[in-house]
């Protein structure tokens, strides 16, 4: 009999195998058609009256039949301009220039005659229109410029009260998930510019969620490189997927903003029309701009669960010692590659207020200056249950999870950068940031274990507590030399940078166990206060010097140190009475460590025409020193390692671009992995980390292509990417006869990832509409320890998303997709402990604007989970409307009003696939509930204000 796991196995190895081979041929079937040449236009445009050159004058073969682009190219510093790989066949000829009418000129191409030179062309002031040629122009929405992917703002219709983050959903190849999140081209961004200028620091969504979207035109997308390696031309690795904002120029100089404030209640959810759980938020953002200074503020006040911000401060330190999000009293789990099949991440209910500023200055051309600095504090209260199926060498138990919890945050941010170009031959960098964070998290639950058959195994019940604070600060210089030999320079990068972070757990749980033979049942209690304090210092330092070997040739030769010391301590006390406590000597635990990492590295750079390569290497000593002082035991190691590397760019043509990518590195373990410290935050769960790791050795390879018709507007962004780690460190669990977990990390031989990512978009002129498709696929194998037990452990996943939207938006704006994923874990032992899920989900989004001033939107999600492993997979319908109306002089108020979760389905689920683990967790959150908000939007530009309508939600 075929097994149903078995069925979806299949049908994701094919959909792996289909996606790879999907992605093969788009990319063979691209390549092959961009070497097409058939004809080429080629001419000179001028000026009619003065007889000059004019640079940059927009060339364009247009189809006879419909007017839509085929060519498209930009005259050069002569004039000229030059269309390739036109097929036979009659077209129009457009040329246009700012400040000049657009000139028109049917043209036939024929076969027999591969260079048609149509001579000087001349523009006028005057316009002269091809007789009977009706011709309607579109925005090109994208181009691609060397490793830069461009989006024109104009082309991509937003509403007035629209912020950056919703601009970008609209962009090809741009995704901005629910908690406001951005990838591009699969990949999660990491940084946002203002005009090439920082904004905040490297916390996105800073810019995404307060900054509005009339204020750009155009959006940058590209792999930013270090600062070293822009000073040297060499590729060190060290990319950061980012976005540049580039403004309009009207923007560039005035006083914008916004002003929002609102008001709502959750009586529709409740029924209750006394309901007194009053609702608010407020959020103001102005900004000041000139020709020399961008200068930002905000400020956020809401207990909507609305942040404008990243929550990464919060996470870094609150909670057990294990699990952030445990709280101390959680199943305490570290984080093993689950992968989230399913979720709401907006759960439980916050309160939230933040408020800061960002400086931008030049003081010259050459020399800029940025500061920031941001302050958030949260306060979050959670009631979840969490169903979890556990797995063990040969069959599976059973546990569920009560837990109330409460989690309070303050952090300050502060960052600042200055870059000098001391002279055409000098340039220098100088970088720093300094946080503070502090809190608390109080976590009561209770956990109970029991067999498939519901058979009792063990239970607890913890009340838990913590209060931390934790200060880091670091320092980057960089500075840059270039000799008077073109390509010889040599640039220097040191940085420093500590921390310190202390917590204090107050440990309480009862704890009661079944009789499995041999043992009778039994309960015991912990009550334990925890002290734990961990300071680090690092640093590191490197020299790179670049020499010109001939015409598009270099070498680098480099060397780097680095440097990560670390001192640790846990002392743990068991309280006899509330008066009195006793140091335990076996769990307290005193550890110093020091990782130093010597790196000789070579690199060869040949740059040609269209293509630019690098290839080269290093070899790497590192030297592991560690002490565990409380039993004087000490740990050496010592690491030689190879670690090569390649790159290869290519530009086919303006509109498509191939990189590929192999690099190796070495991933040392974490302080948390390295501690053989025992974590009793959950006594039914513990941790204890192993000294005895060794660093991970990695090879990873990438492909990419990106490619863009400016004839067309079809776009197709693809990626492949795998990996092999030798030392891979994964987590061993083993399970005792009161079936209490522990976790010990290992190092395992071989581990082998690989995904594929594709994006296609294309218009569908006949229907004025516009198709999205995202595909993605990953495959994983490594090895899974239970109780001794080897497991080789693959795991599929594969998603699909697809949907369609209108291209004219000026009065309807429509979209509506469906996309789905499926996960497939398999064990080559346990077998019958194979899991399998899908969940797909529904949704559309409709924007109508009624006459000039009223707006209606509304916006559904429909998700539905499948899966044998959980008794309740239910269906999720999630609706919101909502009705706007702009007024005042300029349009520059905005009244709205929302509804959220119209049908009151949000019940805050959240699932995960975990190698050794399923997992459902339900958490309360905030269901159907209205506000109602005014928002006054500042735009004063040039001396004069206009103002618009602007919202925000």
């Amino acid at each position: 009999m075929v097994e149903v796991g078995d069925i979806n196995t299949n049908l994701s190895m094919n959909f792996l195998q289909n996606t790879i081979s999907l992605l093969i041929l788009l990319l063979s079937v691209s390549i092959v058609n961009l070497e097409a040449q058939n004809v080429t236009v080629e001419g000179k445009i001028i000026d009619k009256i003065s007889s000059e050159t004019l640079p940059g004058a927009s060339t364009m073969l247009l189809q006879k039949n419909d007017s839509t682009l085929y060519k498209f190219g930009v005259t050069n510093l002569e004039g000229k301009f030059n269309l390739k790989g036109a097929k036979p066949g009659e077209y129009i000829l457009q040329v246009s220039f700012i400040g000049y009418n657009t000139y028109y000129k049917k043209i036939e191409l024929k076969s027999e005659t591969p260079l048609l030179n149509l001579g000087t062309i001349s523009l006028t002031v005057k316009a002269e229109m091809l007789k009977g040629v009706e011709v309607v122009e579109e925005i090109i929405p994208m181009a691609i410029k060397g490793d830069t992917i461009e989006y024109d703002a104009d082309a991509f219709k937003t509403q007035p009260e629209a912020t950056v983050g919703d601009l970008l959903k609209k962009m090809p190849g741009v995704e901005v998930d629910k908690s406001g999140t951005v990838k591009a081209q699969g990949e999660e961004v990491k940084k946002v510019l203002i005009d090439g200028k920082e904004f905040f620091g490297d916390d996105t969504k800073m810019a995404t969620e307060n900054l509005p979207a009339d204020m750009v035109k155009k959006v940058q997308v590209y792999d930013d490189m270090s600062e070293m390696s822009k000073m040297t031309g060499i590729d060190d690795g060290n990319r950061t997927k980012t976005i540049n904002l580039k403004l309009k120029k009207d923007r560039k100089k005035g006083v914008f903003g916004n002003v929002t404030t609102s008001g709502g209640s959750t009586a529709l959810a409740t029924g209750d029309l006394n309901d007194e759980t009053g609702l608010y938020n407020g959020k103001f953002n102005v900004n000041k701009f000139t020709e020399k200074m961008q200068l930002s503020t905000l400020g956020m006040l809401n207990n909507t669960n609305e942040q404008g911000f990243s929550y990464r401060d919060y996470i870094n330190f609150v909670g057990g010692g294990v699990n952030a999000f445990a709280g101390g009293g959680g199943f305490g789990q570290l984080n093993t590659g689950g992968i989230l099949i399913g979720g709401n991440t907006n759960d439980g209910f916050t309160k939230t207020a933040a408020g800061g500023a960002n400086l931008n200055y030049d003081f010259t051309p050459a020399s800029t200056f940025s500061i920031n600095y941001f302050y958030n504090q949260a306060d979050k209260d959670m009631n979840r249950t969490i169903e979890r199926q556990n797995i063990s060498d040969s069959s599976s138990f059973n546990t569920f999870q009560n837990e109330i919890q409460n989690q309070f945050d303050k952090n300050h941010r502060f960052n600042l950068k200055y870059k000098q170009q001391i002279d055409s031959t000098q340039d220098l960098t100088i970088s720093g940031n300094l946080t503070y964070s502090e809190g608390t998290s109080i976590s009561i639950s209770n956990n109970k274990s029991t067999t498939n058959k519901g058979i009792f195994l063990n239970e607890s019940n913890t009340n838990n507590s913590t209060v931390g604070e934790n200060i880091s600060g670091t320092g980057t210089i960089t500075y840059g030399k270039r000799f008077q030999k073109k390509g010889r320079s040599v640039v220097t990068n040191f940085s420093a940078g500590s921390s310190s972070n202390e917590k204090k757990y107050n440990i309480f749980s009862s704890n009661s166990f079944a009789a499995i033979p041999p043992n009778l049942p039994f309960t015991n209690t912990t009550d334990q206060f925890q002290f734990e304090n961990n300071d680090q210092f690092n640093y590191e330092g490197k020299i790179s010097y670049n020499e010109p070997l001939g015409k598009g040739k270099y070498v680098e030769l480099s060397y780097e140190r680095k440097n990560y010391d670390n001192s640790y301590l846990k002392d743990f006390f068991d309280i006899i009475s509330p008066n009195s406590e006793i140091f335990n000597t076996n769990l307290s635990l005193s550890y110093d460590n020091s990782f130093v990492y010597d790196n000789y590295g070579l690199n060869l750079r040949f740059a040609k025409g269209k293509s630019n390569f690098v290839v080269g290497g290093a070899s790497q000593r590192s030297v592991l020193d560690g002490e565990i002082i409380s039993t004087a035991t000490k740990i050496n190691q010592t690491e030689w390692n190879l670690l090569p590397k390649a790159q290869w760019n290519y530009n086919f043509n303006t509109s498509t671009r191939f990189v590929f990518n192999y690099f190796t590195n070495v991933n040392q373990p974490t302080l948390q992995q390295l501690q053989p410290t025992l974590d009793n935050s959950n006594p039914l769960y513990l941790y204890q980390g192993n000294p005895d790791l060794n660093s991970e050795y990695r090879h990873t390879a990438s492909l990419r292509v990106m490619s863009f018709s400016q004839f067309s507007f079809v776009n197709i962004f693809a990626n492949i990417t795998g990996s092999y780690t030798k030392d891979k460190i994964t987590n061993a669990q083993s399970l005792n006869n009161q079936f209490i977990q522990t976790t010990t990390p290992i190092n395992v031989d071989d581990d082998y990832f690989l995904s594929g990512y594709l994006y296609f978009g294309s218009p569908i002129r006949p229907i004025k509409a516009k198709i999205n498709i995202r595909l993605n696929s990953s495959i994983s194998r490594s090895i899974l320890f239970i109780n001794t037990q080897k497991n080789d452990l693959e795991r599929l996943a594969n998603g699909f998303d697809i949907n369609l939207e209108n291209r004219n938006k000026d009065v309807v704006d429509i979209k509506a997709g469906t996309k789905f994923s499926i996960t497939n874990t398999t064990y080559s032992e346990s077998t019958n402990l194979n899991q399998s899920f899908l969940s797909t989900v529904y949704y559309s989004e409709l924007i109508i604007n009624i006459k000039k001033t009223w707006t209606f939107s509304t916006e559904l999600d429909y998700t539905q989970y499948s899966g044998d492993q959980f008794a309740n997979n239910p269906d999720i319908p999630i609706l919101q409307a909502s009705l706007s109306k702009r007024f005042l002089k300029g349009n520059a108020g905005l009244l709205k009003l929302t509804v959220y979760d119209i049908f009151n389905e949000n019940v805050g689920i959240n699932r995960t696939s975990n190698s050794n683990y399923i997992e459902d967790e339900r958490v309360n959150t905030l269901s159907r509930y209205f506000l109602i908000s005014f928002t006054y939007k500042i735009s004063r530009f040039g001396g004069k204000k206009k103002k618009e309508a602007e919202t925000s939600n």
